[in-house]
């Protein structure tokens, strides 16, 4: 008899182990994406760091990076739920969360705070002849891909120095492969809204001599007072070796969210991301600039769990 049971102890542990402990709350594992934007910008590998970090240091989770049309195409991916977080920057975030154009409705989508400030960078080769904006006139123009922050943000800038973008012959292609066009000679220009530096440039400038087309401090000025969820920035010299600061336009990106997600899963989010400011530094060099002070700084309204964060470590009163 004493034989029997040693021999069904097992068994019944075994079953105990696969039948009992799931339903005692063993979790399982949380799988989530985060959409960026194509190859050769600096959201990609962001987003690929902010995963990292939420895996690390939220246990239980799976987060994957998807590539994606880019700033103005993730608010209506995590609004819609088609991804669970989103890279996005100032400008179409606020448009996004306020229903304004390009969108036809509000998204509900909030933010996990305000992360560093993308360029808009403006190149062409040396040799093109191509110096300032209105010399792109009947150019071949990387646009990057259709929907995305550099179209928007071209097409709102070119009518502050008379043109549209029915003046140029516009490609809207990933900027890798805009970088690659270039350097064949199959476009004239690429706009690249990334972190600087960034890597679409950077490869360009390793095949051709590149210039940053010239953009007048009164356009800027004017460009920033028109939609101030824009700014004024500098690309430094060394960041691609040109002989002099170059003067560009930005905007700040952001970290967001669906309005719906849990509270306490935001707030460890919020906690894995920019609790840990000297890691979240190191996943690319545009994100240097990211500091637990400026995160609460968003164009969209914080997530609750976010604001409980920065509440807590005292830079949201």
């Amino acid at each position: 008899m004493n034989k029997k049971v040693l021999l069904i102890t097992p068994v019944i542990f075994l079953l105990i182990a696969v039948l009992v402990l799931p339903a005692a709350g063993l979790a399982e594992t949380k799988k989530m994406t985060i959409g960026t934007a194509s190859m050769g910008g600096a959201y990609y590998p962001v987003g690929t760091g902010i995963a990292s970090l939420i895996n690390k240091y939220v246990p239980g989770t799976d987060v994957r990076v998807e590539v994606t049309g880019g700033a103005v195409e993730n608010p209506r991916l995590v609004g819609g739920g088609g991804t669970d977080l989103g890279i996005t920057n100032a400008g179409p975030g606020f448009a996004a969360y306020k229903g304004n154009k390009p969108y036809p409705k509000a998204y509900p989508i909030l933010s996990l705070g305000y992360m560093y400030p993308s360029t808009l960078h403006m190149v062409t080769r040396q040799d093109s002849g191509i110096k300032t904006l209105k010399d792109l006139k009947g150019k071949r123009v990387g646009c990057g891909v259709a929907g995305g922050g550099t179209i928007l943000m071209m097409k709102r800038l070119f009518p502050l120095i008379g043109m549209s973008i029915e003046d140029i012959k516009p490609s809207y292609i990933g900027y890798k492969d805009a970088s690659l066009a270039v350097q064949d000679g199959n476009l004239d220009a690429t706009f690249v809204l990334a972190g600087a530096p960034t890597s679409a440039i950077m490869e360009l400038k390793m095949h051709r001599p590149i210039r940053f087309i010239e953009i007048s401090q009164k356009t800027i000025d004017l460009f920033v007072e028109k939609y101030p969820f824009y700014t004024g920035v500098m690309i430094p010299k060394d960041f691609y070796k040109t002989p002099a600061d170059v003067p560009a336009v930005g905007a700040g990106n952001l970290l967001i969210v669906n309005k719906d997600m849990d509270e306490e899963l935001a707030y460890k989010i919020t906690v894995a991301t920019f609790g840990h400011i000297d890691e979240f530094r190191k996943v690319h060099p545009s994100a240097k600039v990211i500091s637990l002070e400026t995160a609460p700084n968003s164009a969209v309204p914080l997530h609750p769990g976010a604001a409980r964060f920065y509440k807590e470590k005292g830079v949201l009163k």
